[in-house]
């Protein structure tokens, strides 16, 4: 599994139970209606996934930016931003699909059925999901870029800084027989007759 395909599927599992609590709440703000729209099945499991999605994703986020840094400041790397078929298409198909997969589990381990999934659930958890997805999608692309732009300003930052740099003298590397001004002034110990 590549290295963009693991920060996508992180910040796809974020906004999975992100989506997926959102969903609930849109279509069902009290608690009993939301046992009524989960036919049963528990969701005691959501908050602790959505804290680990989260602290995926902010992983995800960080390393996204590291590696948009280090293409704009190491030389040789030939690293290009996905399109938008990698940023925006896959990420939310992939989470909708995702979404649609744990309804199902979720009802086929609480044994509830699967009539009241067609209802409203599904149409709007889907397209919410496939927001949610595109979302975190442009987010990871945000982070690269920035990344990137930032490589770019300590890179030329770098080369201005070097260009400018006055010359030293004496230079900075001794020579073999060449001692510095300074040890001309310094005093040895008292010499004793």
């Amino acid at each position: 599994m590549g290295n963009r395909v693991a920060r996508t599927l992180a910040v796809a599992a974020a906004g999975l139970f992100a989506g997926h609590v959102i969903v609930y709440r849109i279509l069902a703000p009290g608690p009993l209606q939301r046992s009524v729209l989960a036919a049963g099945a528990s969701h005691a499991y959501l908050p602790f996934a959505l804290a680990v999605g989260l602290m995926l994703a902010m992983a995800a986020g960080a390393r996204t930016f590291h590696l948009g840094f280090q293409r704009a400041t190491v030389q040789g790397t030939d690293r290009r931003r996905p399109g938008v078929t990698g940023t925006l298409i896959l990420p939310a198909v992939a989470q909708a699909a995702a979404f649609i997969a744990l309804e199902v589990l979720e009802r086929m381990l609480a044994g509830a059925p699967m009539g009241n999934l067609l209802g409203p659930l599904l149409p709007v958890g889907v397209a919410l999901q496939l927001v949610v997805g595109a979302t975190g999608g442009l987010l990871l692309a945000g982070l690269d870029r920035a990344g990137e732009i930032t490589g770019r300003a300590v890179a030329a930052r770098r080369r201005a800084a070097a260009a400018t740099e006055p010359h030293r003298w004496p230079p900075a590397t001794s020579t073999p027989g060449h001692r510095p001004r300074s040890a001309l002034l310094i005093r040895g110990p008292p010499f004793l007759a």
